[in-house]
């Protein structure tokens, strides 16, 4: 454990003085506008949870009291009994104070126990106030916590900062429990209480809850409860609505209009097999239900069994025509789009057939922005409506020294589509804070905050649907995470998705100028991250890379740019190979990946501590001088571009790596510093030929991300030099590989291509397409 650490560790703090400082952080708390505490609501994790095991018998020999508890350890096959002695917050875990028997005290934090089902919808993105926390787990409450982790986070004052923690703050210790299944609530009159003698007894205060008296002597019937989830459904809260639905089930196992109302509930919490469930119940029962067929048809879809769903939405377009009854006109309406839809859909997933400009169009509208609340205009953001795609020419292999990839089953041509995946679970920038990170004390890295909410939303989705645990536990969790199986395999384990998250997940890349609109604006710091299962299992390589990968909104799409022989590895970089060594390696751990194997790692790596130092010397030469140099040439005519030096360090950079030009690319920025200082004095033919340099070596190292880009730069400046021609092929050059990055090289002889990437290049570049039109190139 690193030094700080232990230093924060050096004493513990007394019962006296816990209380004193939490009813102080209380204080702040109450004292603070809400608005102002919004930064910590996303932010989920400091540090990782170990594995647990779930056989725990709540024995007193099994007991730990928090005296015993060990800093950074999980305490595996024990159990916490504790009582709530002070009031709750919640944020994205839920804080309070507990005292076990002995009166030893100390903080807890409750992740992912509460539900979010259990906050009102107009309040799940804002601060509940103390008060209605403490409903949650009022003062007195009993609890049994199974395999307590105890870890250090950053002091609690630091936690309500804006500024979030740094490797200077002061931490102080935490019981931490991830998983809700391990927190029991223990009834007072529980036998496990019986031989125990608490240093100060509370009594828990009554929760109120909205069912009758049990001295009420009312029973409640099928249709109470159906009346009330339909409140809950009306409300947004579908979760409370599934469990009023259950109930009235229970009562009466085939009443159909129970069942097809929490087949609706569960559609909208998106569990497509228990509405799957629900349905086939009613439909048995009553096989002329409407509504129960077409919510048969959405569970399908959502299932990804498009077939079938067109069959069954066939079959109720058929029938509603010929009742052709007033009553079904909205039923009729919806069941024809969703048909619409589930063809789409068919295609999309059986042949990647994708109409790419209306999946842009889509991504367009959803991309936007309310500035002043800084929420999507669109409810759920750029999460796009299409279907997963998958070509029968790869399959999962086990690949030598990389464990699992994706192989060619035979030779595949250059522009391929191999695979389209919408995310798992995505978190965009404004979703999250801009301005907190969470600290990873295993790898000794700081996470940024769209990664913590990424793990905080995979585990509450994997709560509500504990099916899609083994889709997300397949992906590799590091060589510390041993597999899971039988039971386990269905548990929701934080620590395991934290890890995934580390060795699987993507970043979201700016590949077009739309992100720089004043509407997005808010979204250029950190733009987001997410997980995509398929795409997960492919290997990185800095550089000789074979396929490209390409987000839209949360849809992935992976295009060979180079022809794969059968039985080669697809492989992808994680980061870019522009960046230094180091920059790459920092990068690469965060993945897990201690030492890449590439060309030019292997290249830095070998290259003599003479080489190292020169090329050290002359970016810092660059750094320090001529880029500062460069700013002011911009700024003012007074000072010149310093062109001669330039031009010599990017000389001296190439001859340091004579025998591989194909890798030099420290010289990558320097190079488009210098064709920009040609341009200031007026030499814009030979800041042409730079630029042409530029583009021939990024067609090269396959930096498709940039070629447009320098494409564009050839382009103008040909109109510059007033040869129209040319500036027009250029212009070309551009559409095609800024359209063909998104649909696919266009066939040669298509005559129709032009106005396909003209209206893409127009959406999704839309600065540059302007210049292009003030310049003459439409």
């Amino acid at each position: 454990m690193n030094e700080f650490l232990e230093n924060s560790m050096k004493k513990r703090k007394s019962r006296q003085v816990l209380i004193a400082e939490y009813e102080e952080w209380l204080n702040k708390i109450e004292r603070m506008r809400s608005e102002k505490f919004q930064h910590f609501i996303t932010t989920n994790k400091f540090g990782y949870r170990q594995n647990f095991q779930h056989s725990i018998n709540l024995e007193l020999n099994n007991r730990i009291s928090i005296e015993s508890l060990e800093i950074d350890k999980v305490h595996t096959g024990k159990f916490l009994l504790c009582q709530v002695i002070n009031r709750c917050v919640k944020m994205n875990p839920l804080f309070t104070l507990i005292e076990d028997p002995e009166g030893n005290v100390d903080r807890i934090a409750l992740y992912n126990w509460v539900e979010q089902s259990a906050i009102p919808v107009k309040d799940r993105k804002k601060v509940l106030s103390i008060h209605e926390a403490s409903k949650f787990l009022p003062i007195g409450t009993k609890l049994a916590i199974k395999n307590p982790y105890y870890q250090l986070i950053p002091s609690f004052d630091v936690i309500i900062s804006p500024d979030g923690p740094s490797l200077n703050t002061h931490f102080d210790p935490v019981i931490r429990s991830d998983n809700p299944n391990e927190v029991i609530v223990i009834d007072h009159d529980n036998e496990l209480l019986n031989n125990i003698k608490w240093f100060n007894n509370l009594k828990m205060k009554e929760k109120k809850i909205n069912v009758m008296a049990a001295d009420d002597k009312q029973i409640l019937s099928a249709d109470d409860f159906r009346q009330s989830g339909n409140k809950y459904f009306i409300s947004n809260d579908f979760a409370a609505a599934v469990d009023e639905y259950t109930s009235g089930i229970k009562l009466e196992p085939h009443n159909v209009t129970l069942l097809a109302n929490r087949a609706e509930a569960y559609l909208r919490l998106n569990q497509f097999g228990k509405t799957l469930n629900d349905v086939e119940i009613a439909l048995k029962h009553e096989p002329g239900h409407l509504k129960a067929a077409f919510r048969k048809g959405k569970a399908l879809c959502g299932l990804k069994r498009y077939q079938e769903a067109i069959i069954i939405l066939k079959d109720l377009v058929s029938r509603l025509l010929v009742g052709n009854d007033d009553s079904t006109a909205s039923i009729k309406q919806s069941t024809e789009i969703l048909l619409k839809h589930a063809n789409i859909w068919d295609s999309e997933s059986r042949y990647g057939k994708y109409d790419y400009t209306k999946i842009v169009d889509e991504f367009c509208e959803k991309i936007k922005i309310n500035q002043d609340s800084g929420d999507w205009i669109c409810g759920t953001g750029p999460r796009l409506d299409h279907a997963d795609f998958l070509s029968d020419d790869i399959e999962i292999r086990p690949v030598k020294k990389r464990g699992r990839g994706l192989v060619a089953k035979r030779d595949i041509p250059e522009g391929t589509l191999l695979m389209v995946s919408k995310a798992f679970e995505v978190v965009y920038g404004n979703e999250a804070s801009l301005s907190y990170v969470s600290m990873d004390f295993a790898s000794k890295t700081i996470n940024t905050v769209t990664h913590s909410e990424l793990a905080k939303r995979i585990a509450q989705k994997l709560l509500v649907d504990p099916d899609l645990c083994q889709e997300v536990y397949k992906l590799y969790a590091g060589p510390e995470v041993e597999n899971l199986g039988g039971d386990l395999l269905c548990s929701v384990d934080v620590r395991r998705i934290e890890k995934i998250i580390k060795y699987n997940y993507f970043e979201l890349v700016e590949h077009w100028d739309i992100w720089h609109t004043e509407e997005n604006k808010r979204l250029t710091k950190d733009l987001g991250a997410g997980l995509w299962i398929l795409p997960s299992y492919i290997n990185h390589s800095c550089v000789d890379i074979n396929v490209d990968r390409l987000v839209i909104g949360d849809m992935m799409f992976i295009r060979t740019c180079r022809p794969i022989l059968s039985g080669k590895e697809l492989i992808l970089n994680y980061c870019s190979p522009v960046n230094s060594y180091e920059v790459r390696s920092y990068a690469l751990r965060l993945h897990g990946i201690k030492s890449c194997s590439c060309r030019l790692c292997n290249l830095d790596r070998s290259e003599s501590e003479k080489v190292k130092l020169r090329r050290a010397n002359i970016l810092e030469t660059y750094e320090k001088s001529l880029e500062p140099r460069m700013q002011l040439s911009f700024i003012s005519a007074n000072y010149s571009p310093p062109i001669k030096e330039l031009t010599k360090l990017i000389d001296e950079l190439k001859e340091l790596r004579g025998k591989h030009p194909d890798l030099e690319f420290h010289s990558f920025e320097l190079k488009s510093d210098l064709a920009e200082a040609y341009v200031r004095t007026g030499n814009v033919l030979q800041s042409l030929l730079v630029f042409k340099e530029i583009y021939n070596f990024e067609k090269t190292a396959q930096l498709s991300q940039f070629s447009s880009d320098a494409a564009y730069k050839i382009a103008s400046h040909y109109v510059r030099l007033n040869q129209m021609k040319e500036a027009k092929e250029w212009w070309d050059v551009v559409l095609k590989e800024l359209a063909g990055s998104i649909r696919g090289k266009f066939n040669e002889g298509e005559t129709k291509w032009r106005k396909e990437a003209l209206y893409l290049a127009k959406k999704l570049s839309p600065k540059m397409f302007s210049d292009a039109k003030n310049i003459g190139l439409l």
